[in-house]
């Protein structure tokens, strides 16, 4: 039969090894915490980051606007008043998006080099309107070979001219969406211009997406930090098509730099944030606004401000921008990252721009609620809560007295379509968020509360042994006692 002495020293024994472990768990848990949110969050085939990378998990949307030009007559008429063209926005035509990353080589030094691969579907039930609508803009083909002759000869210049005259050549078509969009349209002056080297466009159709849904060569090759080794450089962008610079932009403009917009780091007090576009063949960069909700979870909003496109007249950085085409504040010259197209890329509506864009034209209503280019970001995992990714497409016209087509054009920047990339973090994903976020402080509670238990039982441990070391001299005493009277009794009867 178990002594009390046995019973005591066990109980001494589970506290003493509950409020060891409980306290040391406890101080070391912000390490091991750490431990836990590098082997989730960094990039490696078992991770839950992984799980959110590899194929798109949650809902993802392409909306596209197009801008239909209703007064064609007369913007390329010989009106010496020149109305201005006036634009009516048509859509939103929305896809609904799921991206692979394919190609997948994981390297020795914490990266890994993969490929993107986009894939849409058109939802006609959200969509506002049907893939065949017409929709009458700019030939983007024509204007490309005159943007191409600019600086060239104007005798070069005339028998273009003559020679797209005699093919019948038109400076403004009318296509259906679902043409300018993906199917493409063929175009006898694109064939002629691929031969003599007036445009570098490699498509024998021209459409916006031609050849890219369900590319993955398209986007071109990344090269990425896994953050294995340090959890702030995961998604960071390393190299794309094996360099770490772009050959489009000199200087800083053409370093790349920020995440892939798929997989960001902690960002704990960030005032912006960086992205590589590979649509725009550089860099882009947003700045923190406020905190947001969503799903429950406390976000770092960022916002596209009058810098996203500057020009250097605000940040001088960006200057390196400006050389070649340069243009007031509020868009950015593409053109060589689009095969020498007059492609500038601006907010939607020239929101944010310079006034100049709008004077000569009709039809654009900016707005910050409409499009604002947003992101927000759970600061503690990175982990992007809901996304506003928008952008808009323009082409420059420029008048050339050589040319017929463009010779009563004054120069404007035309608005073909713009776009916005939208996902938001569904709930089940963000009650995965939840818990990785709590899980600091839960731990941290957990195990002080099991060194308190520790410490509870060696305190009721110490109250039994103070009570059974009384309880025996109490019997000590009484037994002392007894043998006394005992004694007294025998001297009397003596």
């Amino acid at each position: 039969m178990m002594t009390i002495r046995k019973k005591l020293l066990i109980i001494f024994s589970i506290g003493l090894v509950l409020t060891i472990i409980g306290l040391t768990t406890g101080i070391l848990w912000f390490m091991i915490y750490s431990s836990i949110l590098n082997t989730q969050l960094s990039l490696t085939p078992t991770s839950t980051s992984y799980k959110l990378w590899e194929i798109t998990p949650i809902p993802m949307y392409l909306k596209i606007y197009m801008f239909n030009l209703t007064n064609y007559e007369d913007f390329i008429s010989n009106n010496e008043s020149k109305t201005k063209p006036n634009f009516v926005e048509m859509g939103p035509y929305v896809f609904r998006e799921v991206d692979y990353k394919v190609e997948q080589k994981w390297h020795d030094n914490d990266t890994i080099t993969y490929q993107r691969k986009r894939v849409w579907h058109f939802d006609k039930s959200l969509s506002k309107g049907d893939l065949n609508d017409k929709v009458t803009n700019i030939n983007p083909v024509t204007a490309s070979v005159g943007y191409a002759l600019r600086h060239k000869k104007p005798i070069l210049r005339d028998i273009v001219d003559r020679i797209m005259k005699s093919l019948g050549q038109q400076l403004i078509i009318t296509k259906s969406v679902n043409e300018l969009l993906f199917e493409g349209y063929e175009d006898t002056m694109l064939k002629i211009a691929q031969k003599t080297n007036f445009t570098e466009i490699p498509f024998t159709k021209f459409a916006w997406f031609y050849g890219r849904n369900g590319s993955a060569s398209y986007d071109g090759t990344f090269n990425m930090l896994t953050g294995r080794s340090n959890l702030l450089d995961v998604g960071i962008v390393k190299e794309w098509n094996f360099n770490n610079r772009v050959s489009y932009y000199p200087g800083e403009c053409g370093e790349i730099r920020g995440t892939n917009g798929d997989l960001w780091p902690p960002l704990p007090d960030n005032k912006t944030v960086s992205f590589f576009v590979p649509d725009i063949c550089t860099s882009m960069s947003v700045t923190y606004d406020n905190t947001t909700i969503h799903e429950g979870l406390i976000g770092a909003k960022y916002i596209s401000d009058d810098t996203t496109f500057d020009n250097g007249s605000i940040v001088p950085s960006r200057s390196c921008y400006c050389e070649g085409e340069c243009v007031p504040s509020g868009a950015l010259n593409i053109s060589l990252c689009k095969w020498g197209a007059p492609a500038f890329i601006s907010l939607p509506h020239f929101y944010l721009a310079d006034p100049s864009y709008r004077e000569n034209i009709n039809g654009m209503k900016p707005s910050k609620e409409k499009h604002e280019l947003s992101i927000s970001i759970e600061p503690k995992t990175g982990v992007p809560l809901n996304v506003h990714a928008q952008l808009q497409l323009n082409l420059l016209m420029q008048p050339d007295h050589e040319m017929s087509m463009f010779k009563n054009i004054k120069k404007t920047f035309i608005p073909m379509l713009w776009f916005t990339q939208e996902a938001y973090l569904t709930s089940n994903y963000a009650h995965i968020i939840k818990f990785i976020i709590i899980l600091e402080s839960l731990g941290s509670i957990t195990c002080y509360g099991i060194a308190c238990i520790g410490i509870l039982i060696i305190s009721t441990g110490i109250f039994l042994y103070i009570k059974h070391g009384l309880g025996e001299e109490e019997n000590q005493v009484l037994l002392s006692n007894k043998s006394n009277e005992n004694d007294d009794i025998g001297t009397v009867n003596e």
